[in-house]
């Protein structure tokens, strides 16, 4: 494996679609050198649950086209951080991982949806919008193995755990984390990720505030090393952060502390 030079764009979407890929478009330049681009959950539209469904796509349709364009014309490996995909009669909260030359490379449907009440009045529950994905995804970026989560799924260790024992190296975790919960736990969360399965973190978030639901997001956009260690963390604005994922880090965790070849994998082979 060669050094894997990240870019995490943290953006704050709004209601309006063409004008977040308007902007989109001009932050990809920013980008420039970058192996892997990744974007956050629901980044090319942030809104009410009606404003999702009516721009529900298959991924044939214009927002993965315009993805794959964006691939092609930067030279980047894109994660499209989540889309909201319709397939047949349902939708889905859907990670799309596209290659440099435009090919999608894996699509990873969320399997955990979000419910929590925020406060006495608001509650957010995901399930009324979405069906849940069944599969875990891992995908290679040029000898890099890498698992695909979203947001809420940060919460399940088993899924980052079965990632780890087939051979992952980085995690990837699309998010639109509330501020809400955030501010107690998302660093938290990303940080044991990484400590428990000896892989770097890669979790663009979405910032600001949804202009039709009131909800702020977390922001804290970051990449964590296999240690645990802080490698970049954006603030609560959009921004791009970078880093680079050295194998040579990954390697020296490991062989320090071989938790990996210590796991007991019955207990969660079933």
């Amino acid at each position: 494996m060669k050094p894997l030079r990240a870019a995490v764009i943290q953006n704050s979407a709004t209601a309006d679609m063409a004008a977040n890929l308007e902007r989109l478009d001009s932050i990809l330049s920013l980008c420039e050198g970058a192996d892997l681009v990744a974007l956050p959950e629901v980044f090319a539209i942030r809104g009410s649950s009606r404003r999702y469904r009516e721009n529900a796509q298959p991924l044939d349709g214009p927002l993965v086209s315009n993805m794959r364009a964006a691939a092609r014309k930067f030279g980047a490996w894109l994660l499209a951080g989540t889309i909201i995909e319709k397939r047949g009669s349902r939708r889905y909260n859907t990670c799309v991982l596209i290659d440099r030359s435009g090919r999608i490379r894996a699509v990873y449907r969320k399997i955990h949806l979000f419910e929590a009440r925020l406060d006495d009045t608001r509650i957010i529950r995901e399930s009324d919008d979405y069906s849940p994905g069944r599969e875990p995804v891992l995908a290679s970026i040029e000898g890099w193995r890498v698992g695909l989560s979203v947001c809420y799924d940060l919460r399940f260790p088993e899924l980052f755990r079965f990632y780890a024992a087939n051979g992952a190296h980085a995690l990837l975790v699309p998010s639109n984390f509330t501020a809400r919960t955030g501010t107690d736990h998302w660093k938290i969360l990303v940080r044991a990720r990484a400590i428990e399965n000896q892989c770097f973190v890669v979790a663009p978030n979405q910032c600001g505030v949804n202009e039709e639901t009131g909800v702020a997001s977390h922001g804290h956009s970051c990449v964590i090393g296999p240690w645990g260690e802080i490698l970049a963390m954006a603030g609560r604005k959009p921004c791009v952060i970078r880093a680079v994922l050295e194998p040579s880090r990954l390697h020296e965790i490991r062989d320090r502390i071989p938790a990996l070849k210590h796991m007991r994998r019955s207990l969660f082979q079933g």
